[in-house]
């Protein structure tokens, strides 16, 4: 059958590309981790999470783990304005679509008592800690997490969590990471939800101009050794045709925001907390490995495979050389594929794993996997497990459902973003990956889908299926969609990548300590000038110095804070 796009379906891609538009920054972690042996259980991340998102259930209005409340039970909550139009005609944040589904299918009623920007929620909820007249529920900073545990204010959710946490929000908890978990873990009890998030899934890929490649008559790296070959011919094999010296090897911009991805291929990572052989953590950016990274970065810097510009450029002027041609590697998150269609419209891409320069795994560093902060339950309350019945409802209609009228009624309609009503969220880690491993068996049979298999699958990955089979048909335009989704797109890579384990967590999930307050910035100030002095010339024993100066000027006490903590947790 042919692909009909569908009312759902038109708004999807543009609903799904303004998410991150809404997501709040991920804040400094609180104080706040445990003892594994004392968690909730979570799994390393790697078959099972492709088992689990290959059998995803099929919407329902409220499964057995809902245990509907007769009658219903209040629950309070201030809520967070999204600075999105969120309410249909007649709708208020206590007079809305998702409170009624709540109300009918959990026998929960949810009491807004008031709602701020992302830029107040913090200011106002701090005054309401203040004043001790807290919500049943609400969202809390990690440092406001630290207080409200400190102070005996929030409910101990250990207990709550293993009896009525349905299985939905404990693959989540799972797949995002057990340093999510001892994040919101304090002392071997459970205290809060995580707000998880998608960073795991949005770790470096290296995407490589296909038109490029194919004039120099190159194949794609395998090794980081490869890499460094391309990054050279890219250099010197006038790629572009115009007979000039002006294209470059390698993207750094001035604040090395770009470079993690190539320093991770060296067993480096930059500004995180490691574990080194004896179990101690250790600031990564104080360690050989990335003395020896910075050697080869030198190196290509001399060469002209980078920049010479680099120190002066940020982000978004390095991606005005990749819109002028001047660059054919960019380390992105396996979503590039919609950046480079826009700086590059009439070229591909390829997308391949992050190499390494031994042959030994390549680990992509990451932050702790969370937006903005926790959800918490006011000490006392008589149904604390209310949290996880709100978190239930968000995911059955958010993200198992398969049919459009609800996707529409509960979702978007095109115009206004009802999703935003739900009162609790949470965000699968790999949702974009799982579109991937969901197309993919039907995409690999090459046979046009049939109605059962578009029935089992979401709006969105019925829209990213319809995009693919216009590329395929041989629109360029719809190119990105199979750069993600497509047989051996991005998604591909991120999938190796969780089958392999190939993730570095920040291993600090604490509040800032004395030092970090006192001395980050200044710490912090001394290594980036290291950095750009030592890519740009400097002797590379200037790694050494800056290491010592760094123990020296608060580094050392700093590291003696963080184990503390680690010890204590």
């Amino acid at each position: 059958m042919g692909i009909k796009k569908s009312r759902a379906e038109q708004m999807v891609c543009k609903l799904y590309s303004n998410i991150a538009l809404i997501l709040l920054v991920v804040a400094v972690l609180a104080g706040c981790s445990s003892s594994k042996e004392n968690s909730p259980a979570t799994v390393t991340p790697g078959k099972e999470v492709a088992e689990q998102t290959t059998n995803i259930a099929t919407m329902a209005p409220a499964g057995e783990t809902s245990n509907k409340f007769d009658p219903p039970v209040e629950v309070t909550m201030v809520n967070l304005a999204y600075g999105a139009i969120a309410f249909g005609p007649n709708e208020d944040m206590n007079n809305n679509r998702w409170n009624t589904y709540i109300k009918d299918h959990y026998g929960i009623s949810v009491k807004s008592l008031w709602d701020a920007p992302g830029d107040q929620l913090e200011q106002k909820t701090n005054l309401m800690i203040a004043t001790g007249n807290l919500p049943d529920i609400f969202l809390a900073t990690p440092k406001q997490f630290v207080q409200l545990n400190n102070a005996g204010l929030i409910e101990d959710l250990t207990d709550v969590y293993e009896k009525y946490a349905p299985q939905n929000i404990k693959d989540i908890m799972s797949q995002a990471g057990q340093e999510v978990t001892d994040a919101a873990t304090v002392k071997g009890r459970l205290m809060a939800l995580p707000w998880t998030g998608s960073v795991k899934e949005s770790v470096p890929v290296v995407w490589i101009r296909e038109d490029w490649m194919k004039k120099l008559n190159l194949t794609g790296p395998k090794t980081m050794d490869d890499l460094l070959a391309i990054a050279k011919a890219f250099t010197t094999g006038d790629p572009d045709g115009n007979s000039k010296p002006d294209t470059n090897g390698l993207p750094i911009d001035k604040d090395f925001t770009l470079i993690n991805a190539f320093l991770n291929g060296y067993h480096a990572y930059k500004d995180i907390w490691i574990k080194d052989s004896s179990g101690k953590l250790v600031y990564s950016s104080v360690q050989p490995e990335l003395k020896t990274a910075l050697a080869k970065l030198q190196e290509m810097y001399k060469a002209g495979e980078i920049d010479q510009e680099f120190g002066v450029k940020d982000t978004s002027k390095v991606t005005e050389s990749i819109g002028s041609n001047k660059l054919g590697i960019f380390l992105g998150s396996m979503g590039g594929g919609n950046t480079l269609a826009a700086l590059t419209p009439d070229v591909k891409w390829n997308s391949y794993p992050i190499p390494s320069i031994d042959g030994s795994q390549t680990l992509l560093q990451h932050p702790l996997n969370i937006n903005y902060g926790f959800w918490v339950v006011k000490k006392g309350i008589q149904h604390p497990e209310v949290l996880y019945k709100l978190a239930d409802a968000w995911f059955k209609l958010f993200y198992e459902n398969k049919d459009e009228d609800i996707y529409v009624k509960y979702n978007s309609d095109q115009k206004t973003a009802f999703f935003l009503q739900a009162p609790v969220q949470v965000y699968k880690p790999y949702k974009n990956m799982e579109t991937s491993i969901h197309l993919a068996p039907i995409l690999e049979s090459g046979k046009t889908a049939t109605d059962e298999e578009l029935s089992k699958l979401t709006p969105e990955e019925r829209l990213n299926y319809g995009f693919i089979q216009k590329y395929m048909a041989g629109d360029q335009s719809f190119w990105k969609y199979a750069s993600r989704s497509g047989i051996g797109g991005a998604g591909d890579i991120v999938s190796q990548y969780v089958q392999n384990n190939q993730f570095k967590p920040d291993q600090f999930v604490g509040a800032p300590t004395p030092t970090m307050v006192q001395k980050g910035a200044i710490l912090q100030k001394m290594e980036d000038q290291m950095i750009t002095k030592i890519i740009t010339g400097a002797p590379i024993d200037q790694f050494d110095q800056f290491v010592a100066e760094w123990n020296k000027l608060g580094g050392e006490q700093m590291t003696q804070e963080v184990n503390d903590w680690y010890n204590n947790n």
